[in-house]
Parts: C-alpha cells; sequence; structure tokens
C-alpha cells in the first residue's frame, strides 16, 4: 500500500490543417470529434486527437476554429480548462479561397493518468469585410485515461489441514488488476489474532498476473476470520489500496 504520487505530465500539441473541404464530395458536417484515444504507461503513448469541422453558410469569406482542452484529474470531480501551446489559439481558413467547408486536426500528447479529457471547439464565420455571420460551439465526446499503476487483488483462498497436528496449509491467490507491474512485496497472515511470518513474492507480479502465496500456520478455530495484508510494508504504488487488507471466514469446521 505505497504512497499515492501523481504527477501533472506536461502536454504537446500537434496540429495539422485538413485539405480545403471544397475538395470533398459534399460540406463537412459541424461538430467536434473525437477521432483516436489511446492509453499507456508512458507519458508519450497517452494521446488524443480531435478533429472540428464546419460547413460554410452563405456568404463566407472565410471560417474560424479554436480548440480548447477540458480535463477532469482526481481528485476533481469537474472539469477545468488547461492551458498549453497552441491551446486557444483561433485557427483560420485560407482567406479568399471559397470552399464548401473548413477542417482542423489537433493532436494532444501526454495526457496525465487517471483522468478525462475533451475539447471544446468554438466555430465561427466571417463574409464580406469581416463581418461575423455566425458563431457556435460543439463539445467532442471524453478521452479517459486510466490509472496506469499496479493494483493488487486478493483472489481465492485455499486450505487443508496439517503438514502438523494444528496446522494447516493456507494458499492464496494474488492478482495484479493494474496496468503496470508490480515490484516486489510482502503477504502477511494472522491467524486468530497471531501474525505470521511474511511471504515475500520477490520476482514481483506483471499487470494481469497471479500468483499464489503459501502459509503453513496454525490452523484457524471454525467460525473465526483469516486477516491478510497485501504488500504489507508498502513497497507498491497502487491505484487502489483499500482492499490490500482482506478478511476471509476459517475454511474448517
Amino acid at each position: 500500500m505505497g504512497p499515492v504520487r501523481r504527477v501533472a505530465l506536461p502536454i504537446a500539441l500537434f496540429a495539422a490543417l485538413a485539405l480545403p473541404a471544397g475538395a470533398q464530395a459534399q460540406a463537412p458536417p459541424l461538430r467536434a470529434k473525437l477521432t483516436v484515444c489511446q492509453s499507456g504507461p508512458a507519458a508519450s503513448d497517452r494521446t488524443a486527437t480531435f478533429v472540428g469541422s464546419m460547413p460554410a453558410v452563405k456568404g463566407t469569406k472565410r471560417m474560424w476554429m479554436r480548440f480548447d482542452l477540458y480535463a477532469r484529474i482526481p481528485p476533481a470531480t469537474d472539469f477545468a480548462a488547461l492551458k498549453a501551446p497552441k491551446l486557444g489559439v483561433w485557427q483560420k481558413s485560407a482567406p479568399g479561397k471559397a470552399s464548401s467547408g473548413f477542417v482542423f486536426t489537433q493532436r494532444v500528447q501526454g495526457l496525465t493518468a487517471p483522468g478525462s479529457f475533451r475539447a471544446q471547439v468554438r466555430f465561427r464565420w466571417y463574409g464580406t469585410g469581416g463581418r461575423l455571420l455566425r458563431s457556435t460551439t460543439r463539445e467532442s465526446a471524453i478521452c479517459k485515461q486510466p490509472d496506469q499503476r499496479a493494483d493488487l487483488r486478493a483472489g481465492t483462498l485455499d486450505a487443508v489441514r496439517g503438514p502438523e497436528l494444528g496446522q494447516a496449509t493456507y494458499q492464496l491467490e494474488v492478482r495484479n488488476d493494474g496496468h503496470t507491474t508490480a515490484g516486489p512485496f510482502d503477504v502477511v497472515l494472522t491467524v486468530d489474532g497471531a501474525e505470521q511470518p511474511a511471504q515475500r513474492v520477490s520476482e514481483g507480479l506483471a499487470a494481469a498476473g497471479t500468483r499464489t502465496v503459501t502459509f503453513v500456520a496454525p490452523r484457524c478455530a471454525p467460525g473465526s476470520m483469516l486477516l491478510f495484508e497485501l504488500d504489507a510494508e508498502d513497497e507498491v504504488e497502487e491505484s487502489g489500496e483499500l482492499d490490500d487488507v482482506v478478511a476471509r471466514a476459517c475454511p474448517f469446521t
């Protein structure tokens, strides 16, 4: 149950102007769309690509589009605007070139995990003499970035009597339900209030991996509870640690 540490990663942005929509068979729709949402353990793996598109309206001479990125990063419960280079800047269609619409792509890299991100896109249409003809706003779908840390969980428990009189052999399945490898950690068993020597998972546990931890300890009294503590020395940084202490009913009658 390691300490929770979250680092706000820098956000890099890349923009690419699409071909004039006039070359298309029909005008593009008015929308803000999330086209790519990728996650991963490295900051460079966590990206989102947003596409804004707008059709021309009657009398249009030039079209403008602006992307603003909003994020909800725990423990926050509401979205808030983020400031970064190339965000909050008006992108403009080429002057004097009539077309059926304007399309612009904005790629964001280095997203914080965990977090949720969406784009707010503003649209403006200008006519002769720079007169504003229309303006509106659209929001994209949300790109969710899951917590990339390990997450240790207790699975099934098996137990048999022995090998000695009054002893039992307990076997607890331990899983890593997180997205990255957990380093070495200890598992501790407490039987009828007596803490047993820790069992070391010295090789750690890969993401989606399982490991059976075995204890030879006093046989629990029927009706009592066994207590298991995963990562007893707080060595592993996890996405969720409230489930690292697990109580199980004594399997003997």
